[in-house]
């Protein structure tokens, strides 16, 4: 009990020896000299104000009863000081007196270790007179003395975190105000389209009304001929609507597709480790059991095991699907997929549901493909429409695109086959009384018969022509135009053929011959279908070289 007594004496006498002004309490300067006096060299007068900060009440100065824990804290920074500089010195190989500032972020970080705050780090570097130059002791011996609050960390976290929600939510805002400023331009271009469509159709009325009169006058033939061009004009019209319609499916797909790429980054970045990782887990588990199983272990211990496995297998099978649909394999999807379900895993990730619209939609499109390739049209119509069925329309846009256009041509030749099958004979026979035909009548019957098979120098005299207009029977001209097929057709007269053509337009040819303009319509079309077919070919060997 003296001994407590004689030491808080002391204590009180050296605070009011060094309380020269009778205040109470000492401030930090009168600090430094009382510790000084105690501590040779003493500490510099930031260390003080910081051991003020740590062990005063009110941190500015101090009080008789708190003069103790003062000192110890000025002891412990002034001890560790002297370690301090001595690491500085082995790190300043210079002997300059600095370190660059990369190394005293290096010295501070392995002082505090795991306690590092890199925010305090960045405010010091911040408030620098010159960042990024060398770095003396003095600026950092307050920083390395400091005792790293856990609180103080938790709550630089939790800013951090508030920091990066406020950073998501204002990144969310800007998206919704990009998606709302699409949305209402993409409205309002609808809008104008759907106005213009109006006025066109408005048009139309119109010069239909306007016409009626006239057509009511026509001939038949003409009539039919009025007919035939509306009809096009109408197909023309629908097929450029589906067209505007295939482009914007085909943008939602590229949006769609961006957003899926983005979205897999994050949901499977590392599941092909996971996986692995689940399996060996799976194996090892396996080979204890089998172990246990030798040694006569305990039921217990082996049913222990055999849990372990069913829910290391359980793991490894949903790592495993979701690896599979990272790789959207067709294959791999489909083992999968059926091992999921014969474990009767519940899908809590969605993963299932997820793996088989992707499976759907690479089988569909390996439909869609090999009607492609064998370019039936039912065929055609049926993948296509398998594609509209299952909702796959943007996914597969520009697939569904590019059978679109496959289709209408196919359409179109299919219609041309019919127009020439319901040719009539007197038409045919049109072309054939010519004595001295026009010479694009002539130009377009040598390039039907190119592509017939026929040499050029056979159809340089106009009575050789006539006379394979005439023919009947298997021979007929309208019989083998119906069972020629473009893949038959060689490139070289494909090409002469072409040209030929080329010198006219289907107006000036329709002026002159109704019949030689349906047998224009079906040689461009077969010219068309066999280009397409080349490239193709040509795409395909590219591919595979």
């Amino acid at each position: 009990m003296g001994g407590l007594l004689d030491e808080r004496v002391v204590l009180e006498t050296i605070f009011n020896n060094y309380d020269t002004d009778g205040k109470g309490n000492l401030s930090p300067i009168q600090m430094q000299i009382l510790h000084g006096d105690l501590r040779m060299g003493g500490i510099s007068l930031p260390q003080v104000m910081e051991s003020m900060k740590y062990a005063c009440i009110h941190g500015s100065y101090c009080e008789p009863s708190e003069l103790y824990n003062l000192l110890q804290e000025m002891d412990r920074r002034f001890f560790l000081i002297q370690d301090f500089r001595w690491e500085f010195s082995m790190i300043d190989v210079n002997h300059k007196d600095t370190i660059s500032q990369d190394e005293a972020q290096w010295f501070v970080q392995t002082v505090h270790g795991r306690h590092f705050s890199k925010k305090k780090w960045d405010e010091f570097v911040k408030c620098r007179p010159v960042p990024g130059s060398p770095v003396a002791f003095a600026e950092i011996e307050v920083m390395l003395c400091n005792i790293p609050n856990r609180l103080d960390l938790q709550s630089e976290k939790m800013e951090e975190e508030k920091e990066r929600e406020d950073l998501m939510r204002r990144e969310r805002l800007a998206e919704e105000e990009v998606a709302r400023l699409k949305k209402k331009r993409d409205e309002e271009r609808r809008r104008q389209d759907e106005e213009q469509k109006r006025n066109e159709e408005l048009r139309r009325k119109r010069q239909l009304e306007d016409e009626v009169v006239i057509y009511t006058d026509m001939p038949d033939d003409k009539k039919r001929e009025r007919r035939k061009q509306e009809e096009e004009e109408r197909r023309r019209r629908e097929e450029e609507e589906e067209s505007e319609r295939l482009r914007e499916l085909e943008k939602k797909q590229r949006e769609e597709e961006e957003r899926r790429k983005k979205e897999e980054e994050e949901l499977y970045k590392d599941v092909e480790k996971l996986a692995k990782d689940a399996e060996e887990k799976e194996k090892k588990t396996k080979e204890e059991l089998d172990k246990l199983k030798n040694k006569g272990g305990s039921e217990e211990e082996a049913k222990r095991l055999r849990k372990r496995l069913q829910d290391e297998r359980h793991r490894k099978l949903r790592y495993n699907l979701k690896v599979a649909i990272k790789s959207r394999d067709r294959y791999q999807l489909d083992y999968n997929i059926t091992e999921f379900k014969k474990e009767k895993l519940e899908d809590t990730d969605m993963d299932l549901v997820k793996a088989e619209k992707i499976l759907k939609e690479l089988l569909v499109r390996d439909d869609l493909k090999r009607a492609m390739t064998k370019r039936e049209l039912e065929e055609l119509e049926k993948a296509i429409n398998a594609i509209k069925k299952h909702g796959l329309e943007v996914p597969l846009a520009k697939e569904l695109g590019e059978a679109s256009k496959l289709l209408t041509r196919l359409k179109r030749l299919e219609r041309i086959r019919h127009e020439i099958l319901e040719l009539k004979q007197a038409t045919v026979a049109e072309i054939r009384s010519y004595q001295n035909p026009p010479a694009v009548v002539h130009k377009v019957m040598t390039a039907t018969f190119l592509l017939l098979g026929h040499q050029e120098k056979e159809t340089k005299i106009w009575k050789s022509v006539q006379a394979l207009v005439g023919k009947t029977g298997k021979e007929s001209l309208k019989r083998r135009c119906i069972e020629c097929k473009p893949e038959k057709i060689p490139v070289a007269p494909a090409k002469r053929a072409k040209a030929l053509l080329e010198e006219f337009d289907l107006e000036e040819v329709r002026d002159v011959s109704a019949g030689a303009a349906t047998f224009y319509v079906w040689a461009s079309a077969m010219i068309e279908e066999l280009e397409d077919l080349t490239a193709q070919k040509e795409e395909a060997k590219a591919k595979a070289s």
